[in-house]
């Protein structure tokens, strides 16, 4: 009798087995335990149950067969234990390979299994509850049930998405992505204004092993995508219209245009009317979109690889993501080179509105020369003076000449002595009103700046003043010496300003209270030039009692006393 055989046998693997299950968990590391403890209950359990069916056919002497039907429902009870075993320890890891077309035929047959079942069911409910009509019911729900399964097994896109759904979640990648992103990461790091669209191309070239390539990128202004760089072709290509099919297609649909797939399945690119120079192209491949939030800013035309392949959902996936990461580096190369663009027109706008202050400030004083010769003209001092300003505005001119022809570059900084640059500007501002007081107090230092931009600032902080008061108002100029600085201190007694205004108003460019005569940049020029030199302008203001201005300068050293 086999089962005299099969008893003593089992019973005597089962308790073998869960000694070496004991023994195999007590001599384990405390480390490793952690991923042994699965593998000792998944096979401890299998162990313990024989155990208990042998043990208990030893006693009754026969196998029970309720025990021995239940064995197998009992295993696989045990069967995810081992997995999760397996899943913790990667060394044990065995390379086994089963082919997609083994995967998928099967998976075919297990679903067609599945749904004969439940057609089968379904049939067993209508004879079951259909009455007299059920034999009727039940063939002509089996002939729809039929021809629903034909319909299914022979559908081309539900066999794609079939094996897509297994490539994705059954197989590795085709891929090493992680190699494939420090590769694209690495090229894209030599981009550069000038090379920065062959690189484009480069970038999806290598990943389909397509031997050259061109790219078109968006101009809105022309209405076209025009052709903006080439890898390894010299190739000419025509520029393509914004309104072109071709476009259309792809900012509609999002794909990627694989130009043999279309000649030979035009069915699948519905709406889509290639541009005839590129359908009559024997090189022309594929065609990548670079979007970016959903716009299309850019194309990439890929040539045939020597052994062309068969793109699959992987390639296209990771072509539209490289595509995509390209259009933001793209987008990137583009903003700066606009932003670049905008600092020059800055710093070209910002010294064309310094020079037309500076000439303002010429203009008041020619126009104040012009207010008074008709009533001193035979007065030698007024004409001394007079000749003097336009010896000094001439001088200006000459130096605004200088920096328009420079850029702004000239710079005049040299050693200078600050009382009679101060003693300059004061006697520029005595033909206004009121007439300020200059008090030098013995301050006698060198400074290292530009002398008449420094007399231009003081000239405009004094005249300011004066355009402050009001007939029997003051200004007053002092020269001070406070730790390294110098600081000419301007003061007036005249309308005087709100903390508010000169915290958010005075130092903004071009924010003028004169209206058309004033550029509103003379107390940011002021700051930001003494700023330059390492000191700063300090304002101090009340309404109704006057205003306060300090510009404070690094001395250089005491200059001699003369």
């Amino acid at each position: 009798d086999l089962s005299k055989v099969l008893i003593p046998s089992g019973l005597a693997i089962a308790v073998l087995g869960l000694i070496l299950i004991e023994q195999l968990y007590r001599n384990s590391s405390m480390s490793s335990r952690w991923s042994l403890k699965p593998l000792v209950l998944g096979i401890g359990g299998l162990f313990a149950y024989d155990l208990f069916l042998y043990s208990q056919s030893f006693l009754l002497g026969a196998i029970d067969a309720l025990t021995w039907t239940a064995r197998g429902l009992v295993n696989v009870l045990f069967v995810p234990m081992i997995a999760i075993a397996a899943r913790r320890n990667a060394s044990w890891n065995v390379q086994l390979f089963v082919s997609r077309q083994v995967v998928f035929y099967s998976t075919a047959l297990v679903a067609t299994g599945v749904y004969l079942l439940l057609m089968s069911l379904g049939g067993y409910l209508i004879v079951q509850y259909g009455g007299s009509w059920g034999g009727v019911a039940r063939i002509v729900f089996f002939a729809g049930a039929g021809l629903v399964l034909l319909t299914l097994l022979f559908s081309t896109a539900l066999r794609l998405r079939l094996k897509v759904f297994l490539d994705k979640h059954f197989f590795h990648n085709k891929y090493d992505y992680r190699e494939e992103w420090l590769r694209l990461v690495s090229l894209l790091s030599n981009f550069d204004s000038s090379s920065s669209q062959a690189i484009a191309v480069e970038a999806l070239a290598q990943i389909v092993n397509s031997p050259s390539g061109a790219v078109w990128l968006r101009e809105e202004e022309a209405g076209v995508f025009r052709l903006a760089g080439q890898f390894e072709t010299s190739e000419e290509f025509p520029d393509i219209p914004l309104d072109n099919s071709l476009i259309a297609f792809i900012d509609r649909e999002g794909w990627l245009v694989d130009l043999e797939e279309y000649a030979r399945e035009p069915e699948k690119y519905q709406g889509l009317e290639m541009p005839a120079w590129l359908a009559d192209s024997e090189s022309a491949w594929l065609i990548v979109p670079l979007q970016l939030s959903g716009v299309v800013m850019g194309i990439v035309l890929l040539a045939k690889a020597p052994d062309t392949p068969r793109l699959n959902y992987e390639d296209r996936d990771l072509l539209k993501t490289v595509g995509i990461h390209i259009a933001v580096h793209l987008a990137q190369a583009r903003a700066d080179r606009q932003l670049a663009e905008s600092r020059q027109f800055e710093a070209y706008n910002r010294l064309t509105a310094f020079l037309m202050h500076d000439l303002n400030n010429l203009i008041a004083q020619q126009s104040l020369i012009v207010a008074n010769a008709e009533k001193h003209k035979r007065n030698p001092e007024f004409i001394d003076d007079a000749i003097s300003t336009v010896a000094s505005s001439v001088e200006r001119m000459r130096r605004v000449m200088r920096q328009l022809k420079s850029g702004g570059a000239e710079n005049g900084s040299k050693p200078v002595e600050i009382k009679f640059l101060v003693s300059s500007a004061v006697d520029r501002c005595s033909v206004g009103r009121p007439i300020p007081e200059l008090n030098i107090n013995g301050v006698n230092a060198l400074i290292e700046t530009d002398g008449e931009e420094l007399v231009m600032i003081l000239t405009h902080i004094i005249r300011n003043a004066q355009d402050a008061c009001t007939d029997g108002d003051q200004v007053t100029v002092s020269l001070e010496h406070k730790g390294d600085n110098a600081v000419v201190v301007v003061s007036d007694t005249g309308a005087g300003m709100t903390a508010e205004f000169i915290r958010d108003r005075l130092f903004r460019p071009f924010d003028s209270t004169k209206g058309n005569q004033g550029m509103g940049i003379g107390a940011y020029q002021a700051r930001d030039f003494a700023r330059k030199l390492g000191g700063d302008l300090d304002v101090r203001s009340e309404p109704g009692v006057g205003t306060v201005v300090a510009l404070s300068l690094p001395v250089r050293v005491q200059a001699a006393q003369s």
